[in-house]
């Protein structure tokens, strides 16, 4: 069970720092650091399992390892968001192509694809991506709540 417990302390690790993004400045090496390492942990952990398996295991134990492949294969997600951010990109939600921000719709599958927009909670204008006040009124724009716009 050491195995389970050093995954999930890896993919609790991983999980913080993803946590942490919002407003936080991410140092793009290391999140690639974290993703290898993540995707190193998800193989181990696909070994295990089909060791368990193999090995008629108990099926809570069986159990345990799809969870835990579970967490780092969400952790790996989280991660992967985030350096497409960086790299301005946006992976179609039907097909999962990385198309370029601007993209309207997807060019494999042709699925629209969604854009945030926040809105002023206090006069309901749409604001832009960077904002940080309302142009028509001057509310924060943390004050503001992001909705998905199709």
């Amino acid at each position: 069970m050491a195995i389970f417990d050093d995954v999930v302390v890896n993919a609790k690790s991983a999980a913080a720092v993803v946590s942490k993004k919002a407003g936080t400045l991410f140092d793009l090496s290391k999140l690639r650091i974290s993703l290898a390492s993540l995707r190193s942990e998800l193989s181990k952990q696909y070994s295990a399992l089909g060791e368990a398996v193999f090995n008629n295991e108990p099926e809570e134990e069986i159990e345990a390892i799809k969870t835990a492949i579970a967490e780092v294969k969400q952790n790996i997600e989280d991660v992967e968001k985030i350096l497409d951010a960086s790299r301005n990109t946006v992976i179609c939600s039907a097909c999962g192509q990385k198309l370029p921000k601007s993209a309207q719709y997807c060019s494999t599958c042709g699925t629209q694809i969604p854009r945030e927009v926040s809105t002023c909670k206090a006069c309901g204008a749409e604001l832009p991506a960077d904002a940080k006040f309302c142009a028509l009124c001057g509310v924060a724009v943390e004050a503001s709540e992001p909705e998905t716009a199709e």
